[in-house]
């Protein structure tokens, strides 16, 4: 099936890209709303030249319809303050992107952001599971562990915010059982599985990791295939590959997994606009 919208709620822009054409091709295939996720300015030249907040601010006043601006943090080992999350706010951001944070995300230091996020309705996207290492090495030197981005540190962020809406990136990739668990027990909380370019060893974890059934399961019983349970609150995803990859290996995982239309409606858009807030009428 085709599905009705696209929304990509994890995408990245580099300065090595032509965006314009880009935005042509999303138009082109659906694509209704485009998550553009941010990195700090050290943390965008060591991972390859991705947008920063300023970087993005021209294109977010020249595509409002279509971009969705996921601003950046500085999470280092002084992190921003509660008035930075502001800042973005009344620039145009809609919500906020973490990475490569110096603590661990559920670290009290970070929780002025999180009470600001929610107060202000800016969903907060979180890069979980491992992380690639910087490309000039300086990663390491500076605090970055990828211990401090396992699912479970969502946990106790939902439980003191539960009105701050929240994604994890990757299915947490390896601690998929963690981000299955968090989508689970928390309202707020919702996942995308982008990652490894969208290459079949990729896929089948995906696969895998969201129903390890029986050969003789029947896939219509969310109690054998507990997939048809996780696709209520999973949303579409492409980190760094353009869409085409992404809907292929998406549709793919959907197709073994016996998802209904109803449930691929859901992870293509409406599960995004219930954390973003979008009405169809805003698609």
């Amino acid at each position: 099936m085709e599905p009705k919208y696209i929304i990509n709620v994890h995408g990245h822009l580099r300065h090595d890209q032509d965006v314009a054409a880009r935005i042509t091709l999303w138009r082109k295939l659906n694509v209704r709303k485009f998550c553009a996720l941010c990195l700090a300015p050290d943390a965008a030249r060591a991972h390859g030249g991705y947008y920063t907040n300023e970087d993005l601010l021209p294109w977010l006043r020249r595509y409002p319809d279509l971009l969705v601006g996921m601003g950046a943090l500085e999470l280092g080992r002084q992190p921003d303050r509660a008035d930075a999350v502001d800042r973005l706010k009344e620039q145009g951001f809609t919500g906020l992107k973490f990475i490569a944070s110096y603590y661990p995300y559920n670290h009290e230091l970070y929780f002025p952001l999180y009470e600001r996020a929610e107060a202000l309705g800016m969903p907060v996207f979180f890069h979980t599971g491992w992380l690639a290492s910087a490309a000039d090495g300086s990663d390491g030197r500076y605090g970055i562990n990828a211990e401090n981005y396992r699912p479970y540190m969502l946990d106790k962020i939902a439980r003191a915010f539960p009105r701050l809406k929240m994604i994890g990136a990757h299915l947490g990739k390896p601690h998929g059982d963690e981000a299955l668990q968090m989508i689970t027990a928390y309202p707020n909380v919702y996942y995308d599985f982008s990652g490894g370019s969208g290459k079949k060893p990729h896929e089948l974890w995906v696969a895998k990791t969201l129903s390890p059934c029986f050969s003789d399961a029947d896939m219509s019983d969310p109690a054998e295939n507990p997939a048809l349970g996780y696709f209520h609150k999973l949303c579409f995803a492409t980190d760094n590959p353009e869409p085409p990859v992404w809907i292929e290996a998406s549709n793919r995982i959907m197709d073994r997994l016996c998802i209904p239309d109803d449930l691929r409606e859901r992870f293509y858009w409406r599960n995004a606009c219930e954390v973003f807030g979008w009405k169809e009428d805003d698609l």
